[in-house]
């Protein structure tokens, strides 16, 4: 169906963000049309504004927003209904590749993101392939949309730490992603024992109130020890936006075979405060975790739908769409209690 009614859209160069207008565009077969209610920044927008090398085949200027949430309100295809409350998936993977197969979509080395090389949900509306939609009924519009990275990423990075049943787990970087890995932990193992490295008296506070008995030691140097003495050898150690630390002193933080999981997204080289032969005689091992897969975010979608997960907590800061630049603002500053950022069409 084609429409002559106009649709706002966010436009992004390095250092630039401007709200443009187009009309509504045609409707692949396929796909739907979802407006959207609550989009979520996060670095990876921050990385977009600042300027970065984008993937193969996209150029600024971009459209950005990959945590979308909203209400399908045209479909071209089988998929959710019209109507239906909808969470998208940000990757739109080949479906063919060894990666895809082997269900490991999130590895598919063609897969296009939303908001980079397809435009993205800072606007009042996306278009995007039924396939690659979640329903996610009765959660709140700015909740669902954290629901779409910041939840189904801990997701991920969860099942890539393998954490086993009534194992320790060790989370460095306690902000957004990280304060679900140890929300999604509890709710999938009531008996795993949770820590985390924090780096101010606010975050200790903040994950303390959530009432998970998650014990907490301060970041930097030592930091493994102090974690030894509470709490022993962890299963796993995950960071998200504290690579460094968890390089310096994850190593030393974990049991004979387990497993330190980076999650940060940074071009910066890594070196791990270990030797050769302690990685090889306590068969350490080191993974990177990436986005998600689709059967995670319905995995999380169906958790926050059924109550079982609380995300009232993870939204600090609401932006509307004709100030989306507040938001790289906000990115930028990261005012104390600062959570995830969600711009409102």
């Amino acid at each position: 169906m084609t429409s002559t009614r106009e649709t706002r859209f966010v436009e992004m160069r390095p250092g630039s963000v401007v709200l443009r207008r187009e009309a509504s565009r045609l409707l692949p077969s396929g796909w739907g049309r979802v407006r959207v209610a609550a989009c979520g920044v996060c670095g990876t927008d921050l990385h977009l504004f600042r300027g970065m090398d984008l993937p193969r085949g996209a150029t600024y200027p971009v459209r950005p927003g990959h945590e979308v949430a909203g209400v399908l309100v045209e479909a071209s295809g089988e998929g959710p209904t019209v109507e239906t409350e909808v969470v998208l998936h940000p990757l739109l993977p080949c479906a063919e590749c060894p990666a895809c197969r082997a269900g490991a979509e999130n590895l598919c080395r063609s897969a296009a993101i939303l908001g980079i090389e397809q435009p993205g949900g800072l606007a009042d509306e996306v278009l995007w392939p039924l396939a690659r939609m979640v329903a996610a009924p009765g959660v709140a519009a700015e909740q669902a949309a954290v629901l779409a990275d910041a939840v189904a990423s801990a997701q991920h990075a969860l099942e890539v730490a393998d954490v086993p049943a009534g194992g320790a787990l060790t989370v460095i970087g306690a902000g957004g992603v990280g304060t679900h890995i140890l929300q999604l932990a509890r709710l999938h193992d009531p008996s795993v024992r949770l820590s985390a490295v924090v780096r101010s008296e606010g975050t200790a506070r903040r994950l303390e109130e959530l009432g998970l008995g998650i014990a907490t030691v301060a970041a930097g140097a030592g930091a493994a020890r102090r974690l030894l003495e509470i709490a022993g050898p962890q299963d796993a150690v995950v960071e998200f936006g504290a690579a460094t630390e968890a390089a310096n002193e994850g190593p030393a933080m974990l049991a004979r075979g387990r497993r330190l999981v980076f999650g940060s997204i940074d071009e910066m080289p890594v070196a791990l405060a270990t030797t050769i032969s302690s990685l090889v005689t306590r068969e350490l091992q080191v993974r990177g975790a990436y986005s998600s897969t689709l059967a995670d975010l319905a995995t999380v979608a169906g958790l926050a739908a059924s109550g079982r997960l609380d995300l009232s907590g993870s939204v600090s800061h609401r932006v509307p769409l004709e100030r989306a630049a507040e938001a790289m603002d906000l990115l930028e500053r990261r005012p104390p209690g600062m959570a995830r950022v969600v711009v409102v069409p």
